[in-house]
């Protein structure tokens, strides 16, 4: 931040489907500012009626849409606490299509090589814009810091995984997420 910018968010643990309420809200207060919404894939669809907001108002606020198609996080968590996740992977329109059904201007990303060039088109159109990107499902979310009751929760998360006979899910864990760091 720069001093001319602010960052406002809930930043309480399991806060969803907030980003966007709260930018129609910054966006109201000032007509004239620039306002970003990251939104979560999971978090936006919990709240997708509040795109007709913006629609309807001519709010010209920027949503971006991490599209990962899980509820990643919770996803962690229960890795973390050492159970297989469960019901966190999500079946997501096309966020895009939908914005420009509502009148929208909508953006999709689905190859980090177009991301640079997709961000330039929404910041460059003056009315609202969904930038929908399509992320890796299986790419972790860490947290700020881990405990050491994490690393036993993650270890048994994976035994459980293994017997439960879903090893192959745990190589593509370790394939998406060792790719990242070599």
């Amino acid at each position: 931040m720069n001093g001319r910018r602010r960052l406002i968010g809930s930043f309480s643990h399991g806060t969803m489907a907030n980003a966007l309420a709260q930018s129609i809200g910054v966006q109201f207060a000032d007509r004239d500012r620039q306002v970003v919404a990251m939104a979560g894939d999971g978090g936006l669809a919990m709240l997708l009626g509040e795109l007709l907001t913006v629609a309807q108002h001519e709010l010209p606020v920027k949503v971006v849409v991490h599209n990962n198609s899980s509820f990643n996080f919770i996803d962690l968590e229960m890795k973390a606490a050492g159970f297989p996740p469960y019901a966190t992977e999500l079946v997501n329109p096309d966020f895009a299509q939908v914005a420009e059904s509502m009148g929208i201007r909508g953006i999709r990303v689905t190859e980090s090589a177009d991301l640079a060039d997709s961000v330039r088109q929404a910041f460059d159109h003056p009315g609202p814009v969904v930038l929908d990107v399509v992320t890796e499902p299986n790419e972790m979310t860490m947290p700020p810091a881990i405990t050491a009751e994490q690393v036993k929760g993650f270890t048994l998360y994976m035994i459980r995984t293994v017997m439960s006979g879903r090893g192959d899910e745990l190589i593509d864990l370790a394939r998406t997420n060792l790719r990242q760091i070599f």
